[in-house]
């Protein structure tokens, strides 16, 4: 993952919905729901990352 807004995570987010979906038993009519959730874990993840990223550069300074 790249520091930055420019980064198109829709396929990502499209990956995950469904594999929350298939994991889920894959429900009909819910897919705003996988969406939302995958959306929620992919951002948490690109944060977690972003964060670990600051920490290094900062403890090798």
């Amino acid at each position: 993952m790249r520091d930055g807004n420019d980064t198109d995570l829709t396929p990502i987010v499209r990956d995950r919905a469904y594999f929350l979906w298939e994991q889920a038993g894959r429900p009909y009519g819910r897919e705003f729901e996988f969406w939302a959730k995958a959306s929620e874990e992919i951002e948490a993840d690109r944060r977690a990352w972003i964060e670990r990223q600051r920490a290094e550069r900062s403890v090798a300074r």
